[in-house]
């Protein structure tokens, strides 16, 4: 009530004529009402009534009052556009973009009350007539412009132009009933993005050139043309891993999976469907009777996009429903469809035999090679699982296949098929190449073109990969010994060893003297020397064993690396300690020297006069490599079982003369 009141107000205070007054300018009625016009649209905006403000403003700007009145307004030099006349006038752009504002406001409220009203307003059918792309912009402007805001966009998501399962349906209905005036604009805002997705070859016939100029606005078809490539991301820069698994799947040059059984995909594939046969609709509407089967101008632009629509990887046509609709004589967009079939051979027999075009067939393998490859750096940043699903096949072979058993000229069909493997011997497989040529055939036709060349491109591949794998394992190399270093840095005392700090061992009574570990028996070639420190805690008994290696192999004379070193109590003869916890070394390099720790619970108040424990040293002997002196294996192979050899060297087990601790020895004054 409230809000009918102010705006009865204004639009009686409007209707009021302003006193005359000798040497004053009268403004006329236009003038005075369209001062309060946009303040009691903004009243009804702000409460709600839409509807009501998008008719209060088409009544004044339709009223033939006003219209007059602008013609008397502009008498005196001003515009005649200006509706309204004198200072509060409104020029005709002027009211057309406040409206396709304000109705693009309530697209992009996703509200369905609002979304329902622009849709039946006949405000939005009468702009779209006026103004084409300014009309358009009311369904578009919501949508993702560029690449960047396409990916921060996860689908299904209601920022998805598609997302709503009624809207985009009824947006192309309305836009398809439109018959925009002759000459109404331009629907290349999105037209230049993209246009290198399509085939370059792939121009359409009789033009000449590349159809890449802009649509014009100028019928209902190629509004909703203009709406739906806006929507579903092919004119806007849509990136390709956005796709979904079914869209992946019946992605070009991949075998085309059944409609997904998701109604949401199945709305999609149907607005896909709808943009492909909008465009062969506006192939075959502009070709002539006496065209002599080539495009116009405009079936040239429609022809493009049809072309690049279905070599799109995120387009989700129906490729088998479309095959039943194309005349025969679009042989290209045959050959496209049969590729996102997977039928590729069918789809280079039409390019080679019946295009008779050896470089059409080419560029057709080129593209499928590149997504080949394209798919591969993804799967492999999938994981091993997503390469297993990958198709290894050539892109290149099946067109080497068709030249050889298609050409009805045997040898123009061979001379073909080398010149394939001569233009592309450094992406096809060469091997399945050559055990498709015809076995009589002479080596010299195929030495010089193919066999030379690759020959030579490979020997200078093997000496760039050896170069660059010396490079990375010398990289390699050098960050496997600062780690090394870093670790033996790390176990060297107890302050730096992080494991012991954790244990919470409490204060060090003390420490004992540095004494020689002497092995029980014959000691191996590889036993290194071996320094043990006690460090007696009040609850803990801590060994350090101080290993410095010094193996040597006595039939090369080369070091060695000792890795997996581990100083281990295997028996204590009292219960008082109990072994709890060891820290071993993945690596000593050859002339190293590494600490490492077992330690043991004890209970000093329960140990009887003195405890012996027996101790071994366990320990695996690595190749080092004779070049960089760095371990080959910096402990990471697997080691073979004692006594045996295997890729992580020989595992040794020195069992080492028993300690002996006595129950004085935990004093602090001992």
């Amino acid at each position: 009530k409230e809000v009918s009141t102010s705006f009865s107000l204004l639009t009686s205070a409007s209707s009021i004529a302003p006193i005359a007054s000798s040497g004053h300018h009268r403004p006329s009625p236009g003038s005075a009402s369209m001062e309060f016009v946009e303040s009691a649209v903004w009243l009804l905006r702000s409460c709600g009534c839409h509807e009501k403000a998008i008719d209060v403003l088409q009544e004044r700007m339709n009223s033939p009052a006003f219209r007059n009145a602008s013609v008397s307004g502009s008498a005196g030099g001003g515009p005649s556009s200006l509706i309204g006349g004198g200072a509060g006038s409104w020029s005709q752009i002027k009211f057309d973009s406040y409206l396709a504002t304000h109705l693009g406001e309530l697209w992009s409220s996703k509200d369905d009350r609002c979304c329902q009203l622009v849709l039946r307003s006949p405000a939005t059918k009468e702009l779209i007539s006026r103004n084409p792309t300014l009309g358009l912009s009311v369904f578009t402007t919501a949508h993702p412009q560029n690449e960047a805001e396409w990916r921060k966009m996860k689908r299904p998501n209601d920022n998805d132009p598609l997302a709503h399962r009624s809207y985009p349906p009824k947006v192309v209905a309305l836009l398809k009933s439109i018959t925009p005036p002759s000459g109404g604009g331009s629907g290349g805002i999105h037209d230049e993005l993209g246009m290198a997705e399509s085939f370059s070859s792939f121009s359409s016939p009789g033009t000449g050139k590349e159809a890449t100029g802009p649509l014009p606005m100028d019928s209902g078809r190629a509004l909703a043309v203009s709406y739906l490539e806006s929507a579903i991301g092919i004119a806007t820069g849509r990136p390709h891993s956005q796709a979904s698994a079914e869209d992946r799947r019946a992605s070009l040059f991949r075998s085309e999976a059944s409609p997904p059984d998701d109604n949401d995909e199945r709305n999609v594939a149907d607005m896909h469907d709808e943009l492909s046969y909008l465009l062969l609709e506006g192939v075959i509407s502009e070709r002539g009777d006496q065209d002599g089967g080539e495009d116009s101008a405009l079936g040239a632009i429609y022809r493009f996009k049809l072309r690049r629509l279905l070599s799109w990887p995120n387009s989700q046509v129906r490729s088998e429903r479309l095959l039943g609709s194309l005349p025969s004589s679009f042989l290209r967009e045959h050959a496209l469809l049969l590729g996102r079939l997977g039928r590729h051979e069918d789809a280079l027999q039409i390019l080679y035999s019946q295009e008779n075009s050896l470089e059409l067939a080419l560029e057709y393998c080129d593209v499928r090679h590149e997504r080949q490859q394209a798919q591969l750096e993804e799967a492999k940043a999938r994981g091993k699982d997503a390469l297993k699903s990958l198709s290894n096949e050539c892109a290149y072979i099946p067109l080497v296949r068709v030249a050889l058993s298609s050409d009805p000229d045997t040898d123009r069909g061979i001379a073909a098929a080398i010149q394939v493997l001569a233009l592309r011997r450094d992406s096809i497989d060469k091997a399945a190449a050559l055990r498709l040529l015809p076995k009589n055939i002479p080596m010299s036709s195929v030495v010089r073109p193919f066999l030379i060349p690759a020959v030579v491109e490979n020997e200078s591949e093997v000496r760039r990969l050896t170069v660059a794998s010396s490079l990375l394992r010398s990289k390699y190399i050098q960050l496997k010994q600062k780690l090394t270093e870093a670790q033996l840095k790390s176990q060297a005392t107890l302050q730096s060893a992080m494991a012991l700090k954790k244990m919470n061992l409490g204060d060090l009574l003390h420490s004992s003297k540095p004494s020689k570990a002497r092995p029980v028996h014959a000691a191996s070639p590889y036993y290194p020397g071996v320094m043990l420190v006690k460090h007696f805690f009040p609850r803990h008994l801590v060994i350090q064993a101080q290993a410095t290696n010094n193996a040597v192999s006595m039939s090369q004379g080369s070091a060695r690396t000792l890795t997996d070193v581990a100083f281990v109590i295997a028996e204590s003869s009292d219960e008082a300690l109990v072994p709890t916890m060891e820290l071993p070394l993945k690596t000593v390099p050859p002339g190293a020297t590494g600490s490492v720790w077992c330690i043991l619970a004890s209970s000093p108040q329960r140990l009887d006069g003195a405890a012996f424990l027996t101790c071994e040293l366990r320990f695996t002997v690595s190749e080092v490599d004779a070049a960089t002196g760095a371990p080959l294996n910096f402990g990471e192979g697997v080691a073979s079982t004692i006594g045996g050899a295997g890729f992580g060297g020989r595992t040794y087990v020195e069992e080492l003369q028993d300690i002996e601790v006595r129950h004085t020895e935990f004093g602090r004054d001992y």
